[in-house]
């Protein structure tokens, strides 16, 4: 999601798109796979000549059962407001074009990542074996 910052005034530009994030953004995390993304908001200039993105994110995504290792949907509803505060470093990082423009798809990801759990189970314990190969729980 490609923004041009020579049309963000103090008034915004509004946003209401759906994004993906692709394979460059699921690797080296737990999430398995983030479609569908409803992206609502704006993207405006504060009084400090700051560029302030402020959206809120709605969707699912899919991570692993830490027992099972099946897939389990997790529901997304985050707000996140940023203030890109250096905004040279901020568009030598995220423009494909260095015509001005940023692309805030991995400000975002960067949000939702911080919103996965470390380890999630969707069963509870009271089907799990009390013995196994070589093992048995005891109450002392």
């Amino acid at each position: 999601m490609i923004i041009d910052l020579n049309k963000v005034t103090e008034k915004g530009i509004k946003i209401d798109e759906v994004v993906s994030f692709g394979e460059e953004y699921l690797k080296n995390t737990s999430v398995k796979e983030c479609n569908n993304v409803k992206v609502v908001g704006s993207i405006y200039l504060s009084s400090t000549m700051e560029i302030v993105l402020k959206v809120n994110c709605m969707g699912s995504f899919i991570v692993q059962d830490a027992r099972t290792l099946e897939d389990i949907p997790c529901p997304l509803d985050i707000d996140i407001e940023e203030v890109v505060a250096d905004i040279s470093e901020e568009l030598q990082k995220n423009s494909k074009n260095k015509q001005n423009t940023l692309d805030i798809l991995s400000i975002l990801w960067q949000n939702i990542v911080l919103e996965v759990p470390i380890r999630l189970t969707k069963g509870d314990f009271k089907d799990m074996p009390l013995e196994g190969d070589g093992w048995s729980l005891r109450e002392e």
